[in-house]
């Protein structure tokens, strides 16, 4: 009976030490994935795309990266990710519809995401 509850100890102080943040898997790809689509509105030309829209993008980069690396993803991992999917996106104009499910996405997954990028947005000149 000691070796069992012994056992279940290790297992959860092991588990709780070593887990890498709450975040899930597929949470984090897709988290990552919004990083390269907003890094990527910053190439659009001005004269192709609202300064509104640029604001936005920069602030949400910015929120998304600090959940990230509180959630332990390594920043290494984040650039990685980010400049795949860079590479993919830029060049190409602002996709609204693309622009709206990450908006959507980070909103339900960062808490508080969609007051803290408007306060932000407005911060950036």
């Amino acid at each position: 009976m000691k070796k069992t509850f012994l056992s279940l100890i290790i297992i959860f102080y092991t588990t709780i030490c070593f887990a890498g943040g709450h975040i899930t898997k597929e949470d984090k790809e897709k988290a990552i994935k919004c990083l390269g689509h907003y890094t990527s509105i910053s190439f659009i030309p001005a004269n192709e795309i609202e300064a509104i829209r640029l604001e936005y993008a920069l602030a949400s980069y910015k929120i998304v990266r600090e959940y990230l690396l509180n959630e332990k993803v390594k920043s290494d991992e984040i650039n990685k990710g980010t400049n795949k999917e860079l590479d993919k996106l830029i060049g190409k104009p602002f996709n609204e519809e693309r622009n709206d499910r990450c908006n959507s996405f980070i909103y339900d997954l960062i808490p508080n995401s969609k007051n803290q990028i408007e306060e932000l947005r407005g911060t950036l000149e």
